[in-house]
């Protein structure tokens, strides 16, 4: 099962919106939902610039990990001819 971290506040009414989740419209999901502690992250490390950032890019953070970054480069080059 993949997971996805989102933040989400709740509302005056009780009720929570999620935005910018990578799920297609009409996917069924399963959702839990924790309290957040009170420095962010719940882990004891909170990251100011992490924190800003859209649910979308904080996932996409480290992925390239481990790639060289000139076969990127030539990959790059490749595909946007």
């Amino acid at each position: 099962m993949d997971t996805y971290k989102v933040a989400a506040r709740v509302d005056e009414r009780g009720g929570i919106h999620l935005s910018e989740v990578p799920f297609q419209a009409g996917e069924e999901v399963e959702v839990i939902v924790l309290r957040r502690e009170p420095n962010g992250s719940g882990d004891g490390q909170s990251d100011p610039f992490l924190d800003q950032l859209p649910p979308v890019t904080r996932r996409l953070l480290g992925i390239a990990r481990g790639v060289n970054e000139e076969d990127y480069k030539r990959y790059l080059e490749e595909k946007y001819r």
